[in-house]
């Protein structure tokens, strides 16, 4: 990989699922980041799937990822385990080897909150299930945020990326970003990776 590679681990929100690249495949919001930061596309290696949670991508993508030493490394993961219920201190382990690999091989890792779906509101399942999901979103950000906090590396809050929300910025299925979600959360982890201090730039 070139010397501004990146390396894209998660699910199918990662994978860019819904945003169709007209070259064949998913763009998604990885995709268009790499756009921004001016990082070609031929450097660019997305390992997520569908489905995957943190357990998945730390078992079976991560391993993927060290071998192509890419300078920065963007996660998206957190709603399968949010869905399905997660062990925080599990989850926690999971991060802190992925941001610590990280921090050790001198890439930049940069890890997107997980958003709340519309398809929370619309859901026919009880309220107490989705209070659940909702505090289990909640509190895979936080270990999120505290990964990130713990190895030095940027995390964009919920709230910088409060436009997600929107029922607009969703597929017809309520769970997975279409194009114009994806184009703004590029647009807000873009913005975040300029603001960086030098030592950290992407």
């Amino acid at each position: 990989m070139g010397a501004r590679s990146m390396v894209v681990l998660g699910d199918s929100v990662a994978e860019g699922q819904d945003d169709p690249d007209p070259a064949g495949g998913w763009l998604g919001w990885a995709g268009r980041l790499a756009d921004h930061l001016g990082i070609p596309r031929r450097d660019v290696v997305n390992l997520s799937e569908p489905g995957a949670t943190i357990e998945d991508v730390v078992r079976d993508q991560l391993p993927k990822a060290r071998d192509l030493s890419p300078a920065v490394v963007i996660l998206g993961c957190g709603m399968n385990d949010a869905l399905n219920g997660f062990e925080r201190e599990a989850a926690a382990a999971r991060l802190s080897e992925l941001f610590g690999w990280a921090r050790g091989s001198g890439a930049v890792a940069l890890a997107v909150p997980v958003p709340r779906p519309p398809l929370l509101e619309r859901s026919p399942i009880s309220q107490f299930r989705k209070k659940r999901v909702l505090q289990r979103i909640q509190d895979f950000n936080a270990e999120l945020g505290a990964a990130s906090q713990n190895y030095g590396m940027p995390f964009p809050t919920r709230e910088s990326v409060a436009r997600v929300g929107d029922p607009s910025m969703w597929s017809s299925d309520g769970i997975h970003l279409n194009s114009a979600g994806h184009a703004y959360v590029a647009e807000v982890i873009a913005h975040l990776a300029r603001s960086l201090p030098r030592e950290q730039a992407i």
